[in-house]
């Protein structure tokens, strides 16, 4: 009977001590998070602007009248750009995550290529020099120079955000995974 008394008291109070030291972990990895998702944002706001600039040479490409009014299997990929770039456009008006705007980004850019290869596949386009200029004019620019910099700082966030110690912290505290910026996406 005593180891049962025991047992009664010993229980409940190492539920507790588990609990405590569940809290001060959870907290003291909070600014060590903190830290490293701020670094990843303020990165993201610098590239964010050149990519701003990239995707308006894009939105002028497919929204020529020489490429959005080819019919056909062409079309749907056109139809495809312009939600990608709405969808781009969208989350900066509504103050989307910095995970959900590198997705976007690189769901645009997936859809530009396919864009820029569709068009110069695409038989109602031979010969529409104009129109295969502006899609030209957006695959031969160079990849964003501050992208480099953000993958640094994504992969110094995912590292600390992996840490044994930190895992729990991040999925209580709502630090999600941040997907790597890829402009070669196709």
């Amino acid at each position: 009977m005593p180891v049962l008394r025991w047992l009664r008291i010993f229980v409940p109070l190492l539920l507790v001590a588990v609990l405590v030291a569940a809290v001060v972990l959870v907290f003291s990895s909070r600014s060590d998070l903190s830290d490293a998702r701020g670094r990843v944002d303020s990165q993201w706001v610098t590239l964010r602007r050149q990519l701003d600039s990239r995707y308006d040479v894009l939105h002028t490409a497919f929204a020529d009248d020489g490429i959005r009014t080819v019919p056909g299997p062409f079309h749907a990929i056109v139809q495809n750009v312009a939600f990608a770039y709405q969808h781009w456009r969208d989350l900066e008006t509504h103050n989307g995550s910095v995970a959900s705007e590198v997705q976007a980004a690189n769901d645009l850019e997936a859809a530009g290529r396919r864009l820029a290869y569709a068009a110069h596949q695409a038989p109602r386009l031979k010969g529409n020099e104009s129109a295969l200029g502006k899609v030209d004019a957006f695959t031969a620019q160079a990849a964003p120079s501050q992208a480099k910099p953000f993958e640094v700082q994504v992969a110094r966030f995912e590292k600390v955000r992996s840490r044994p110690v930190n895992r729990l912290a991040a999925r209580v505290l709502g630090y999600d995974a941040i997907p790597d910026y890829d402009a070669t996406a196709g």
